[in-house]
């Protein structure tokens, strides 16, 4: 299992290093290039389920490097299963899913995480809870022969994907605007205050639980403002009462630095389903080498980030009562 780990995990380290070391030679570089589609670019497979976890990260990141033309995967057995042949000399790439089960203390007897969740209180402390990783290795469509099998089928994703839309939709004055967050900061409806002002930095507040931004006109454009309105929301997830998001309230300069990669990681990823470009914020771009470092010492450093970032995007989905179609990893049977 280790082995399978460790083969898996070199893949998904070199992936996010070679996309974090590519924006520190450009840090204005967006996180996710949000081009010119109608649709949003989510990685997803032939049903058009999206993919959990960090996975939507990792696919998008491989999609944006190799230029596939549509986010959509599929396993060996699913493009066999559909008559579709994998190209010659294609490399496949890994998907994870991670299981969780319960095992009573005494009997050692299995029941699944769902069974565990009906439980009472007092019955579940006498089960232990224990996770696996199941990995699945996918393969774009652009590596198959979909496009002369299914002609029509191609032509509609290709349709749904890169149909081109107006780059002046949503602008106002030749600022961007977003509905969805003016609605929640003009009704103030996050989970914490957040004050628009005249103010020389954006920050969240641990002591009063608040969030101050500049104001919109102070910068360069709407998105940016958008986008650090999305980060510093990251950040106020991460309180007890939230999602008591581990070292959140440590001081060292390491558990800051993860923080503050957690935070862009959620940035983005709103960003990428709001229609909002997100780059990596100019105080942290120094720390885009110390994640570097962090991620290819400690691969299992890059799976919490991506499941803490992950949760901090579900939970401000929820409450902006946004549909993000997103799995929960521990409900579904086939990632794939």
């Amino acid at each position: 299992m280790k082995k399978t780990f460790d083969k898996n995990a070199e893949k998904f380290v070199a992936l996010m290093v070679e996309k974090i070391e590519s924006m520190s030679e450009n840090w204005q570089k967006p996180w996710f290039y949000k081009g010119k589609s109608l649709n949003i670019f989510i990685p997803q497979n032939l049903t058009g389920r999206y993919y959990s976890g960090g996975n939507v990260f990792l696919l998008y990141f491989l999609c944006e490097k190799y230029n596939y033309q549509t986010p959509v995967f599929l396993t060996f057995n699913q493009a066999r299963k559909e008559g579709i042949k994998i190209s010659k000399g294609s490399i496949s790439f890994p998907v994870y899913y991670t299981m969780l089960c319960a095992y009573e203390r005494n009997t050692n007897e299995k029941i699944s995480f769902e069974d565990y969740r009906a439980l009472s209180e007092e019955d579940k402390a006498n089960y232990r809870l224990s996770s696996y990783t199941q990995y699945y290795h996918v393969f774009n469509i652009d590596q198959t022969d979909f496009a002369t099998r299914y002609p029509q089928k191609w032509k509609m994703l290709k349709e749904k994907f890169l149909k081109e839309t107006d780059e002046n939709n949503n602008q106002t004055k030749g600022m961007y605007v977003n509905p969805i967050l003016d609605a929640m900061n003009e009704s103030q409806s996050w989970v914490c205050p957040i004050s628009i002002e005249y103010s020389d930095s954006a920050f969240y507040s641990l002591s009063t639980d608040s969030i101050t931004l500049p104001l919109k006109k102070q910068f360069l454009d709407g998105e940016n403002f958008y986008a650090t309105e999305l980060h510093e929301m990251g950040h106020s997830t991460g309180v007890n009462e939230r999602l008591n998001r581990k070292h959140f309230y440590d001081r060292d300069i390491k558990s800051y630095g993860r923080e503050e990669l957690v935070a862009e990681l959620v940035a983005a990823l709103m960003g990428l389903y709001l229609g909002i470009s997100v780059s990596v914020r100019k105080e942290n771009a120094a720390y885009l080498k110390t994640w570097c470092k962090s991620i290819g010492e400690e691969p299992k450093f890059l799976f919490s980030v991506l499941a803490d970032a992950i949760k901090a995007v579900k939970y401000i989905s929820r409450h902006l009562n946004i549909s993000l179609e997103l799995e929960n990893e521990q409900s579904i049977t086939d990632v794939a």
